[in-house]
């Protein structure tokens, strides 16, 4: 995901690039129609919606064809319109300066997307590598249950035995316990009667209130997995990317 203070930096950077653009273009405005303007304004909004992301290219869109409006359409330096051409380039600016920022946000969305995924593989890496290791058990359960709460929407984490011991804990105390009747289904980690498909796009936060996941390995128990949501949303992919932890915890405990 792009960094929050680059995004913060074009949410009011794109617009007062826009109005300087248009101050920018007045020498020209008598040697030129109006509508050849759009195309330096195009190209500001989609290196906006580039490096921005969606608000902020919205907003720029936005601020480009008042702009336009303002300085380089007559009556200047004033919001109305008399011509009939200039009142298209406005509404063709408006059109397509939209347009660009909505695709340009799919495009963030989808490396958001890519970058979620990438870094569940980097966890799944980790947690694999350290089930391979050596070292005592505790230190890489929880060096695991470190990287989850990292990684993933959770407050906290607690391995118990089948029998209630902890055997290691990250984050959130593990008292209180969650209530046992809360428990989680192993692939998706939702509560039972719950559909994955019928999950909203952004997901569902884990519960705040905790609740818990059976371990299993080699067709038997052996320990719980407690789990607290930090309350933010929890894709089905994050979901996934939790589950499959769990059998290489549970793997962990067998061995």
């Amino acid at each position: 995901m792009r960094n929050d203070y680059e995004k913060l930096f074009y949410l009011p950077g794109g617009p007062i690039a826009a109005i300087v653009l248009g101050m920018s273009l007045v020498p020209l405005r008598e040697s030129t129609n109006s509508a050849n303007f759009i195309f330096a304004f195009m190209v500001l909004i989609i290196v906006v919606a580039e490096f921005g992301g969606r608000w902020a290219a919205l907003a720029t869109a936005t601020c480009s064809a008042l702009s336009l409006d303002f300085f380089l359409t007559q009556p200047y330096l004033s919001l109305r319109i008399e011509g009939k051409h200039d009142l298209i380039a406005f509404a063709g600016l408006t059109v397509c300066g939209l347009v660009a920022a909505a695709l340009g946000s799919r495009r963030d969305d989808e490396l958001a997307s890519r970058n979620e995924i990438r870094t569940h593989l980097d966890l799944l890496h980790a947690a694999l590598a350290l089930a391979e290791a050596t070292t005592p058990l505790k230190p890489r359960l929880e060096e695991v249950l470190r990287a989850c709460r990292e990684t993933l929407p959770l407050a906290g984490l607690v391995i118990r035995a089948a029998r209630g011991g902890v055997i290691a804990a990250s984050g959130r105390a593990p008292e209180p316990r969650p209530d046992p009747a809360l428990s989680v289904l192993p692939d998706t980690l939702l509560t039972p009667g719950v559909a994955a498909a019928g999950l909203p796009g952004a997901g569902l936060p884990f519960p705040a209130g905790g609740a818990t996941l059976t371990l299993e390995a080699e067709g038997r128990q052996v320990g719980w997995l407690e789990l607290w949501g930090d309350g933010t949303t929890a894709s089905l992919e994050s979901r996934r990317t939790l589950s499959d932890v769990a059998r290489v915890l549970a793997s962990m405990l067998a061995r």
